[in-house]
């Protein structure tokens, strides 16, 4: 186990308050002044002394749970397990809605990770023009769209990339593609 002076306080400071902000850490975020993916140094961060914050998170009542294959970290607590599922049902259907209108357009999903292409203004209006996606976004209690986006900005699944211009993080494609292969497998 590495010794707690061996990790920056900084950066264990910064990724507590990503994570206890609702927050995902992707292994790459969108840098909007290079115009590009980064590595994420709080990733990094984890990544590298993975066991000492496994422990951290477990001596203050979370845990902390890795997603290898879309590469991003985060915490949970039993105790509310009612939140996180208000929470994940928010994020998933507003994911799930962008996904619909994307695949309807005709686009590629992966379109959505590339920052040239990604979920642009007349998209995000049309979106919002679409009466069931609109009944859904109040079903949810989000009261407008921008905040619907906000909403998913705001823990890393959406990263902007420009004005009324976003990108879908590591953590956001994972979870389409988990819902593309179980409508595929009940299809």
């Amino acid at each position: 186990m590495t010794p707690f002076s061996q990790i920056s306080m900084v950066k264990s400071q910064q990724i507590y308050t990503t994570f206890v902000n609702g927050k995902v850490i992707t292994k790459q975020a969108y840098d909007l002044y290079q115009q590009r993916f980064i590595e994420s140094p709080l990733y990094t961060e984890l990544y590298n002394n993975l066991e000492h914050f496994i422990q951290l998170y477990l001596h203050i009542g979370f845990t902390l749970n890795f997603n290898v294959e879309g590469e991003f970290f985060y915490i949970s607590r039993s105790e509310v397990e009612e939140d996180a599922d208000t929470n994940a049902t928010k994020i998933q259907a507003m994911l799930l809605i962008i996904a619909r209108y994307w695949v309807d357009k005709g686009f590629d999903l992966d379109d959505l990770t590339t920052p040239v292409l990604g979920l642009g203004r007349t998209a995000l209006e049309e979106i919002a023009e679409q009466t069931i996606y609109d009944d859904i976004r109040q079903a949810l209690g989000i009261e407008t769209w921008e905040k619907a986006i906000n909403y998913l900005a705001d823990r890393n699944f959406l990263y902007p990339c420009g004005d009324k211009h976003y990108v879908l993080s590591s953590a956001g494609m994972y979870f389409l593609n988990l819902h593309v292969e179980k409508y595929s497998e009940d299809q």
